[in-house]
């Protein structure tokens, strides 16, 4: 141990030196079973702390093959291209005009009407005008446009660095299905990727959610004893090391001991005998309850998807079955679970474009790829200064694009990227302390020029 630098209050730099050093001269930690206390202390070593969270945990719904905004959260009551009617929130929109959504969501519509713990968060105007699946797709998954998109980490692996050494010791998961291209992925930095799993199956065999758990043989009174046995060994040690590394390990291996105990983050993984939540296939149901009990759990980040939104034909059939089944039941089913558990959280649904507003006129089921005026969604549960608000128009017909020099308010990928990161507590941008190591320097996780904070305080109330 004479190897370890002594640390001072206050220096940071120190601080984590000791606890990278601690994570290779053992300390003890990981023997006798406890290896998820060991995991959560040596990641405090590189955890990003968070500074004003507005949520607590985030789940991202991925929409591959583009889901159609005109039929979803940007309908035009009265266009000849309308599909479905609409159901008025009577919340006006950041232009003072009445909020539409389609009729295929009547219970979100009801929560979102009646309920103050529950928010929604509409991005009418989405545009990064690349009609390319993979394009889209890359741009959507980590919020770059263009060939950024091919060296900058997915959300969900940015999360996996950020959310280091919070919760379980799980920081982020993707669920397989429909997630689109790259959606975990380190590209050309060195933060590490989520967890990624099949929707209960198959997970007993995971090392991480091995470490979630009791070893084989051990029941709740032996493991108490290891874990105090563990105590005394560590108890002169951490009595030379100053309070705020003391306070991390103890916190990391009480907190560890509690999860493994109650066995709730092993469970999540199991969805044997579980009710599913409704959605329009089972695969669906069992991604999303994948994903809430995950969350329930204590993961900050997961992320799942829904496929089959490349609606050149079945258009309406495919907005009832994946909007009108998944969002207004599994969804909504997510959301008042989420309720229960206390928890602040940011769901996000959209996917890589949208569809042409036109092509349902004369009789077509059907709509075309269109990346210049889309949508994306957030519902906000648990905190109640998430004002309702829809920003961007993208005409009466929908039709509006950036080239025409018409759409009003366009939010680009890093704006919305902006957002997501900022609400829960990473402050990108110009804070550097946010950046993440890229092969060949630091830099942040979204262009530092962006609307992010803005569309977070001005738009939506959280400030």
């Amino acid at each position: 141990m004479a190897n370890i630098k002594k640390c001072t209050q206050g220096c940071e730099e120190d601080r984590r030196d000791f606890l990278k050093n601690v994570g290779k001269a053992g300390l003890a930690l990981g023997v006798m079973g406890m290896s998820l206390g060991r995991q959560n202390f040596l990641q405090e070593a590189y955890g990003v702390p968070q500074v004003n969270p507005f949520f607590d945990c985030a789940l991202q719904i991925f929409f591959s093959g583009g889901p159609s905004q005109t039929d979803t959260w940007d309908p035009k009551p009265g266009s000849n291209n309308n599909v479905f009617n609409t159901i008025n929130l009577g919340i006006k929109d950041e232009y003072n005009e009445d909020i539409h959504i389609s009729e295929v969501f009547p219970n979100l519509a009801g929560l979102v009407m009646n309920d103050p713990n529950v928010g929604l968060g509409l991005f009418r105007s989405m545009s990064h005008q690349n009609n390319s699946h993979g394009n889209g797709q890359r741009f959507m998954n980590c919020f770059w446009e263009g060939a950024p998109s091919t060296m900058y980490p997915s959300t969900s692996a940015v999360m996996s660095h950020y959310f280091a050494g919070y919760g379980v010791g799980i920081p982020s998961v993707v669920i397989n299905g429909g997630n689109g291209q790259m959606v975990n992925d380190a590209k050309q930095s060195r933060v590490p990727t989520a967890l990624q799993v099949n929707a209960g199956n198959g997970q007993g065999n995971n090392p991480v959610v091995q470490a979630l758990q009791l070893p084989n043989g051990v029941d709740n009174a032996r493991y108490m004893r290891r874990k105090g046995l563990l105590d005394k060994l560590n108890a002169r040690y951490l009595a030379q090391r100053p309070d705020a590394v003391n306070k991390a390990y103890e916190k990391a291996l009480n907190d560890a001991a509690d999860v493994t105990m109650k066995g709730d983050a092993a469970r999540a993984f199991d969805l044997t005998g579980v009710p599913l939540v409704s959605a329009r296939d089972n695969n669906t149901a069992m991604r999303l309850t994948q994903a809430v009990r995950l969350l329930e759990a204590g993961v900050p980040y997961v992320s799942c998807g829904i496929g089959g939104n490349d609606s050149h034909g079945n258009n309406r059939q495919t907005i009832q079955g994946n909007w009108g089944q998944s969002v207004d039941g599994g969804v909504v089913d997510i959301v008042n679970r989420m309720k229960a558990s206390g928890k602040r959280c940011l769901i996000i649904m959209g996917g890589e474009f949208g569809r042409t507003p036109q092509t349902v006129a004369n009789g077509r089921n059907g709509r075309d790829h269109w990346g210049d005026g889309f949508s994306w969604a957030t519902i906000a549960v648990n905190q109640p200064k998430w004002k309702t608000n829809a920003i961007g128009q993208t005409g009466p017909d929908g039709m509006f694009r950036v080239r025409d020099n018409n759409l009003v308010d366009q939010v680009r990928p890093k704006d919305l990227g902006g957002l997501v990161y900022r609400s829960l507590g990473f402050q990108v941008g110009t804070d550097v302390a946010y950046d993440i190591p890229l092969n060949d320097r630091e830099a942040p996780p979204v262009d530092r020029v962006n609307d992010g904070k803005k569309l977070m305080e001005d738009v939506f109330g959280l400030k």
